[in-house]
């Protein structure tokens, strides 16, 4: 599956959400652990079963160290918070402490960049398209974040 440096990942699914040009960062008041996000659908649909892009090695290592890092935790608060030694702000510290929304966005980044390196312009709109239709967080209260569309 390698071929010199570089790691080539196949697109099965549409798996960017939340946007791939700019920086979404969520208050830490309110986390929901474990939840969802619906399955997104395409309006044209672009093969996406056998298309390829191709990823520098180092990078794409880079991106799996940060999200195992991310999962593991997460995994771990949860199972906290369930039993009782964990609430929010433990969350919270976390997700400042281990510059999570840094992190994330750069793993967003390099992705972005591969795709739109590597695909066509109507490619790369249709999936800006998709990111687009992801599940945002929204406040406390249940207002929308202003990226969030009803």
């Amino acid at each position: 599956m390698t071929r010199g440096h570089r790691l080539i990942f196949c697109l099965h699914t549409p798996m960017i959400t939340g946007g791939r040009t700019c920086s979404r960062t969520a208050p830490a008041s309110t986390i929901m652990v474990g939840a969802q996000a619906p399955a997104l659908e395409l309006s044209r649909p672009m093969d996406m079963s056998s298309r390829e892009i191709r990823i520098p090695l180092n990078e794409a290592v880079a991106v799996l160290q940060d999200l195992n890092e991310f999962v593991v935790s997460l995994d771990q608060l949860g199972s906290r918070m369930a039993l009782g030694t964990a609430d929010e702000h433990t969350i919270g510290n976390f997700i400042l402490d281990w510059d999570v929304p840094r992190r994330l966005a750069r793993a967003r980044w390099v992705i972005s960049s591969a795709l739109d390196e590597q695909l066509s312009r109507e490619d790369n709109l249709e999936i800006d398209g998709l990111c687009e239709q992801g599940r945002f967080y929204a406040d406390s209260a249940g207002s929308p974040s202003p990226d969030q569309s009803s």
